[in-house]
């Protein structure tokens, strides 16, 4: 995971570094997180986490632009759910530690009548790398690829309101969770597939250099494959539940250029 991290973190400086037409910020916030897998009983995991974030856009008044969005997150939060062998319910933290990276393709228009403002078509290819520990033995890396395709309004300069919204649909998702560290014979990776969910946001720009924006944004899993393993009960199966994450945050972004 820190390698990947450091990776996410280069890739986001490299972005950042361009034409000197463009806007770089910078992000601190905090975020309410949720995980849901549908279970009987069901496993749930809340709990704020902490957001940094790197963003990059191509400053023009009109066409096609580029943009880049890059995010870290970390934090414990609260787990409910029961033990993996037993059954039988248990309450304890788990530990995230993720990283996303976000290229975008932005078309502007101007809105006719309203020359203060632009409004943007966005279309987005994105990763999402994430470490869930659940104890010091137990733990599962995600990889997820996605796209986004939506739209934002916002103001040309001053102050103001800017908000977007749209549609997110992970199309690839793997997750390694090091099962023989558990006693499993292997390492199967399972891979849930994906479904369409909503994403929005909500700013206001306070002056040329800070902006104060709320936002939501999460995924949707269906069930993976069963794959068949040999474990610490014997011969079976193990599959990743149909699951729901989501992601309520509250950021202060500051133009550094």
């Amino acid at each position: 995971m820190d390698r990947r991290l450091l990776v996410g973190a280069c890739v986001g400086l490299l972005f950042a570094s361009g034409p000197a037409s463009a806007e770089f910020s910078a992000s601190l916030g905090v975020e309410y997180f949720r995980w849901k897998e549908a279970t009987t009983p069901a496993v749930t995991e809340t709990g704020p986490m902490l957001a940094l974030g790197l963003a990059y856009t191509q400053e023009k008044d009109d066409g096609l632009l580029f943009a880049y969005r890059g995010r870290a997150y970390f934090g414990d939060v609260n787990y409910s759910g029961t033990g993996l062998f037993t059954g039988t319910p248990i309450s304890g933290t788990t530990r995230y530690t993720g990283m996303s990276n976000e290229g975008q393709l932005r078309w502007r228009a101007q809105i006719p009548d309203r020359p203060e403002y632009y409004f943007d078509y966005v279309m987005a290819l994105g990763w999402d790398t994430w470490e869930r520990k659940l104890t010091s033995v137990q733990k599962e890396d995600y990889d997820v690829a996605f796209v986004r395709l939506g739209g934002e309004v916002a103001l040309k300069e001053g102050e103001g309101w800017i908000f977007g919204l749209g549609v997110k649909y992970p199309f690839y998702t793997r997750e390694d969770a090091h099962m023989t560290d558990i006693g499993f014979d292997r390492n199967t990776v399972l891979k849930p597939g994906g479904s369409t969910s909503l994403y929005g946001n909500l700013s206001y720009r306070l002056n040329e250099k800070l902006r104060l924006t709320g936002y939501y944004d999460g995924y949707e899993f269906r069930q993976s494959r069963s794959e068949a393993v040999n474990g610490p009960l014997g011969p079976g199966t193990v599959f990743q539940p149909a699951s729901t994450m989501s992601v309520i945050g509250l950021k202060l972004e500051y133009r550094l250029r």
